[in-house]
């Protein structure tokens, strides 16, 4: 067997540089197509970054080259959905939830942990408010709200809620430096109308009155005051004011309850006796009237036959005495009775002189 071995002829180098050249000029058309697709991928991506999805609960704003895009507030604000943009950094969407209720803390008025420990009051390190009787309160307040302009509260201030907070905190105080200790601790009072205030609705409003002063677009939804609490020195003496106030409250309600059950009976006694006075008054004024309008006609008659209507009258008066004796005798002239509850004596002369006594026994 021959060690000989067999090699293919090699091609002539025209034609050995042409097939190289084809390669690498496929090579490189392949590597072409790549970039190319690779570059629309990415330019497809980044116009894609514009889209954005604006949840439910938001409202977009598109910046555009840092210049707010729209000229109404309609067109400043996009609702909720699909937003189509430019690519960032050409396009800036800005997503603001104007329908999530957010929550601040005010705890800057009342005793720190230091205050705590030592029971003392550091006028410069702790909180406090200062009531209209001068008294000292420790208080912590929550604070919500929503944000009802976007564009305002996007660029209107620099942090709105930091000053949404320094409001809270400065109408807080003012409100309460204009009421009594014990209407704080109870949250309300009587104003000089008789009118009732509560002491979160009337800071609310103060707050949401400043706030649109200040064009921030922020609605304040609520104020709830987490505690109202007098100083530790100051706290057992709160307690026993609160105690007694109470007990007048409670004696003032025993009170109303006595009241709302005893005037309606009287009023209705008084009307009684009301209605009873008059119809008496009615009834005394007909018989009254009655007896004028007979007295009128006897007397009428009277002035035609006085003799007549003298004789008639002074029968009928005998009749009815006549009617109203249970016994009667006749006297013979001369004699006379004298009546006792017993039984009745027997005639007894008299003088001349005397008149004939006609009288009834029981």
């Amino acid at each position: 067997m021959s060690d000989a071995r067999e090699f293919p002829t090699p091609p002539p180098p025209a034609t050995h540089r042409a097939q190289r050249s084809s390669r690498i000029g496929e090579g490189i058309g392949a590597g072409m197509r790549i970039v190319g697709i690779l570059a629309a991928l990415l330019l497809v991506l980044f116009w894609a970054s514009g889209i954005t999805m604006v949840q439910p609960n938001e409202v977009a704003l598109v910046l555009r080259l840092g210049k707010l895009v729209g000229d109404t507030p309609g067109a400043q604000v996009h609702p909720p959905g699909i937003l189509l943009a430019w690519p960032y950094p050409i396009d800036q969407v800005i997503r603001i939830p104007v329908k999530q209720e957010r929550e601040v803390t005010i705890d800057r008025l009342r005793l720190q942990s230091s205050g705590m420990v030592t029971g003392e009051l550091d006028p410069i390190r702790d909180g406090y408010v200062l009531c209209g009787d001068q008294h000292i309160l420790q208080t912590a307040v929550q604070l919500k709200y929503q944000i009802n302009d976007p564009v305002a509260f996007q660029f209107q201030a620099e942090a709105p809620e930091r000053i949404l907070k320094e409001v809270a905190c400065a109408e807080v105080v003012q409100t309460i430096a204009g009421w009594n200790a014990m209407d704080t601790l109870r949250l309300q009072r009587t104003s000089e109308n008789g009118e009732i205030q509560h002491l979160p609705a009337v800071v609310r409003k103060k707050i949401q009155d400043r706030v649109d002063q200040l064009k921030l677009g922020i609605s304040v939804a609520a104020i709830e005051f987490r505690e109202v609490i007098p100083t530790p020195q100051l706290a057992a003496a709160f307690e026993n004011v609160q105690s007694e106030q109470i007990h007048i409250e409670t004696r003032k309600r025993e009170a109303e309850g006595f009241a709302a059950r005893t005037i309606p009976s009287a009023e209705a006694q008084s009307y009684s006796l009301v209605n009873e006075a008059t119809r008496f008054q009615t009834e005394l004024t007909t018989r009254a009237n009655e007896e004028v309008t007979l007295f009128s006609k006897v007397y009428a008659q009277y002035q035609a036959n006085p003799n007549l209507v003298w004789t008639r009258l002074y029968l009928e008066t005998m009749e009815r005495l006549m009617q109203s004796i249970g016994q009667f005798r006749f006297v013979a002239p001369g004699t006379r009775i004298i009546l006792s509850p017993g039984k009745p004596s027997s005639p007894q002369p008299v003088p001349p002189s005397v008149a004939p006594v006609i009288g009834d026994a029981p």
